[in-house]
């Protein structure tokens, strides 16, 4: 085993300078019109009637160019480089059309009349403007709408609620309309219950269950460090330093690092079952058990998410605006206000070209997956059934990510291109067919529900025997950067016809080998079988962060898509700009969350609490009588 990651760190490097790719140096890439660029956006709207387009167009030519068949063949090692044929511009059209004495009928063509023009010009090459186009006038008003009253007025319900149940809380009102408004709303309760240690239990799982709180946060706080690079890698005037940035191997521990979402399947698997196994094992489960299960997850998830969905698709637009805003933010929110249906029922994840909280797609695939465990243990109640179901679930969801693999010929592993962090991988066909469908993630869902079963049957074993293996432990976090690095020899030699038949049996095997050595690595820690990794995740304050984790998933790309749709000039990125902005979005993201969690999140957590024990006791006073 030690030897696997080391291996694979080698055969990166070696193939890394074996595999032939096209670099240009300075002046030749110069030569190249720049994929960015912005008018001053503020000096467009000095005079009447200004008006800014953002836009994207392609660069063609009537007659043959040496240019842009250099630029078509820099750009087709699309992994590695941006497609240098496809611009965005931010463009103050009246600026442009200022001095022309003819009326300006249709903007489109003016755009394209004026690029022409200047790249004709410049570098004898012409343009063709891409629909749509996000145009905005200096007199343009987002007017008030329904939805936008009808999310203030919610909002203000809350907030209202939350300082009367502190003012109740403070004053220490006795009655008992009082104290369930206090237990809900008191932030002073709220956070009580945010730094409040687990609760004590006889039962040895739950007590050991601490790091995976460790486990949570280090992932997510990864996941949002990926996608704060989103500010920095769109609308930049060094793109060449960005793609040098795939030129070296290290950096590909974080565009591999999609994979991570895996940890979370297997962390809602195995809570699940024993989350199941204390509730339910022991009583007679039937479907009205399955249903109120999936009722009560959906109840749980959805309040906190609907809030935020409704403050997206309505006061959101009206918080800022830029060249870039409506890009950023004005798609994003018209696809909410279509699209709402499709969260709310956690099905977005299967339709495509929605820019909606693109974020939600693991919440719903966990909710498919979620389902779908509950009606295994429920409807299959004997060890052997289900381990004859589970195994078929698991051979099924690796033989989806074959086949869409090979249908679709996508990638193993999902990777980060410069490309794709331009549309935040809404075009990407690997996102699309295999990272975010419910069933290509079963693997990992039935190695997490496995996880769980073992966790809840062995609490009480002696596992002293096992702990002779605690320095193989040790070495899983480098077996599982391992896997991650060889997703790396699929992108350099990904045009081999050897490759081809190998990446689809990988996307199965990646998956495969990452998720069980996760598991493998949580159940270490659970039954303490070594103490460097289990102390350090089983730290108190990964237990408080831990809580926050959903609202910091929920807001960190609203933020994210605020900083750059209001992003009013090119930015000049380095490694210092990129590490500000990766440790910025992660603060604020938890600082949103901290106020999220303790103004919406709690509060409502507590009323599904309260309506779990008003079916509990409705329940067990029908078992009585």
């Amino acid at each position: 085993m030690v030897y696997f990651p080391v291996l694979c760190f080698f055969l990166t490097i070696c193939v890394r300078f074996c595999a032939g790719k096209m670099d240009l140096d300075g002046p030749e890439y110069a030569k190249m019109p720049p994929v960015y660029h912005l008018d001053p956006y503020e000096e467009c709207f000095f005079d009447p009637g200004g008006v800014y387009c953002d836009i994207n167009f392609a660069l063609v030519s009537d007659e043959p160019s040496a240019l842009l068949n250099m630029i078509q063949q820099y750009s087709s090692e699309n992994v590695i480089h941006y497609n240098h044929s496809n611009l965005d511009y931010g463009i103050c059209i009246t600026k442009k059309y200022k001095n022309r004495t003819e009326p300006m009928i249709d903007r489109k063509m003016t755009l394209e009349r004026w690029l022409n023009h200047t790249f004709w010009k410049n570098y004898k090459l012409k343009t063709r403007v891409k629909d749509p186009l996000y145009c905005g006038a200096s007199a343009d008003e987002i007017p008030i709408d329904g939805p936008d009253i009808f999310v203030a007025v919610m909002s203000s319900i809350i907030i209202t609620l939350n300082l009367l149940g502190s003012l109740l809380d403070f004053f220490g009102a006795n009655c008992k309309f009082a104290k369930g408004l206090v237990s809900c709303f008191s932030l002073r309760q709220n956070w009580n219950r945010l730094v409040a240690t687990p609760d004590q239990t006889n039962l040895p799982t739950l007590k050991n269950l601490k790091p995976i709180n460790g486990i949570k946060v280090i992932c997510m706080v990864f996941v949002i460090s990926i996608h704060s690079f989103l500010p920095v890698t769109n609308y930049m005037s060094n793109t060449q330093y960005f793609e040098s940035f795939f030129n070296n191997y290290f950096y590909y521990i974080i565009f591999n690092g999609t994979i991570i979402m895996q940890t979370f399947f297997i962390i809602s698997g195995c809570l699940f079952v024993i989350k199941y196994c204390l509730d339910v094992e022991e009583k007679t489960a039937n479907i009205m058990t399955a249903l109120k299960f999936i009722f009560f997850r959906w109840l749980r998830l959805t309040l906190p998410y609907a809030f935020l969905l409704g403050f997206t698709s309505t006061w959101m637009r009206h918080l800022g605006s830029g060249p870039l805003w409506q890009r950023f933010i004005g798609n994003e929110v018209k696809d909410c206000r279509r699209n709402w249906w499709m969260h709310l029922l956690y099905v977005n994840n299967y339709f495509t070209g929605s820019e909606c909280m693109g974020q939600t797609w693991y919440l719903a695939a966990d909710m498919q997956l979620y389902c779908v465990s509950i009606c295994v243990f429920v409807f299959f109640k004997s060890v052997k059934s289900r381990k004859i179901i589970l195994t078929s679930l698991f051979l099924i969801g690796c033989l989806f990510r074959m086949w869409n693999t090979y249908y679709h010929n996508l990638d193993p592993i999902l990777t980060m291109t410069p490309e794709q962090s331009r549309y935040l991988f809404q075009r990407d066909k690997n996102f699309i067919h295999l990272y975010v469908p419910g069933h290509t993630n079963l693997p990992a869902c039935v190695i997490g529900l496995t996880l769980g079963y073992i966790a809840y049957t062995y609490q009480n074993h002696d596992i002293e025997k096992f702990k002779k293996y605690r320095q193989a432990l040790w070495l899983i976090p480098l077996v599982l950067v391992g896997i991650i690095y060889t997703g790396l020899i699929f992108i350099i030699f990904r045009d081999a016809v050897s490759m081809y038949y190998m990446k689809i049996f990988f996307s199965a095997a990646s998956v495969t080998l990452f998720d069980t050595f996760v598991a493998i690595l949580i159940l270490g820690c659970i039954f303490k079988i070594e103490d460097i990794y289990t102390s350090f995740l089983e730290w108190n304050g990964w237990t408080i962060s831990s809580k926050l984790t959903y609202s910091a998933y929920l807001v960190h790309i609203g933020l994210i898509r605020y900083v750059a749709g209001t992003k009013a000039a090119l930015i000049h990125t380095s490694f210092i700009v990129m590490l500000m902005y990766v440790l910025g979005t992660v603060t604020l993201s938890f600082a949103g969350a901290f106020v999220f969690w303790l103004v919406v999140e709690a509060p409502l957590n507590q009323i599904f609490k309260a309506l779990i024990h008003i079916n509990r006791k409705a329940r067990n006073k029908n078992e009585v009588v």
